[in-house]
């Protein structure tokens, strides 16, 4: 008999060596059409959505008239950041975007002032004056090729949503109740969840009644990072569940910081779940190798614990 954990890893396999990239239109599709079977044959009805928000964005959803929980996970797939800009994150973490990002930027300018006291030949400092913002530029060429590796980001969310969908194979009342949602463009700006929330408001579609929770990166990281964005309603009613089955959960409120599509619904308490390391520096925390050629482990045990926290959930409060 396969179980759920077994299910896991053959999905996270599979993908790892068929779909390994998801950036250009033919890739997305060909995953798209992977996941959609996939679905069917857990007995959900489907649709393709295609929203423009500032680019053409392609989503897969389950059908569900008045959701109660809508869970969310992005398909697509980053570029390479440059190494040191992981090196930086590890310091001060993913949750500190915004003052970690003016700190990046003075340590990337530093050097042009600090130049002409270390090297007193004014020849010489002027040549690396003049060269430094072309090697700073070269540093972000990665940026422009895809990531060969994406088990965590965001891989390990899609297969959480699979997860979800084939326990409620065989439960049609909870089937009902819950919608699967996998975004696209979130590497560029959360673009699809932004165009989906357009096209919500616009069809009043009442999405606001349900509890939106949101998964990115849920195998790697040690601690179950549990964030919300000041309505803390949603995260107060998941919580427990968390708890129960990882008991190292923690609470963040990330305040304006957009780490993954759950920002976009914030208004209404919308939840995002990924598995961190604290930083270096106390207080912070990371997701370890991702937009790297490194993202390619996988805790399957990790994520099934979580999926089973979700299904008592789903039990307790559908």
């Amino acid at each position: 008999m396969t179980t759920l954990s077994d299910q896991i890893t053959q999905w996270d396999e599979a993908w790892a060596a068929r779909f390994p990239k998801r950036v250009t239109r033919k890739n997305k599709e060909l995953f798209l059409d992977e996941l959609e079977q996939e679905l069917r044959a857990c007995s959900f009805e489907t649709t393709r959505l295609s929203v423009r928000y500032l680019l053409q964005c392609r989503l897969l959803l389950t059908r569900c008239e008045n959701p109660k929980v809508i869970f969310t996970a992005h398909y697509d797939t980053p570029t390479i950041m440059p190494f040191w800009v992981g090196a930086f994150f590890s310091l001060f973490g993913h949750t500190r975007q915004i003052s970690g990002s003016f700190i990046l930027v003075a340590l990337l300018f530093c050097p042009i002032t600090l130049f002409p006291l270390l090297v007193p030949n004014s020849s010489v400092s002027l040549l690396i004056i003049n060269l430094y913002p072309l090697i700073v530029l070269l540093s972000f060429v990665t940026l422009f090729i895809p990531n060969p590796h994406n088990r965590e980001d965001n891989t390990s969310g899609v297969i959480g949503l699979m997860a979800l969908a084939e326990w409620l194979k065989d439960k049609p009342e909870l089937r009902e109740q819950v919608q699967l949602i996998f975004f696209d463009n979130e590497e560029l700006g959360l673009l699809g969840s932004n165009g989906l929330k357009n096209y919500w408001d616009k069809k009043k579609y009442p999405y606001r009644e349900a509890a939106v929770i949101n998964l990115d990166c849920i195998s790697r990281g040690r601690l179950p990072l549990l964030v919300h964005h000041g309505n803390d309603a949603v995260a107060n009613k998941v919580l427990p569940y968390l708890t129960k089955h990882l008991p190292q959960t923690k609470k963040f409120h990330l305040r304006l910081l957009p780490l993954s599509d759950n920002y976009t619904f914030r208004e209404i308490g919308a939840v995002g779940i990924s598995f961190v390391e604290p930083t270096l520096i106390p207080g912070g925390y990371q997701i370890p190798k991702i937009h790297s050629p490194a993202d390619n482990d996988f805790s399957a045990e990790r994520l099934t614990t979580l999926i089973n926290a979700l299904t008592d959930f789903i039990q307790q409060e559908v």
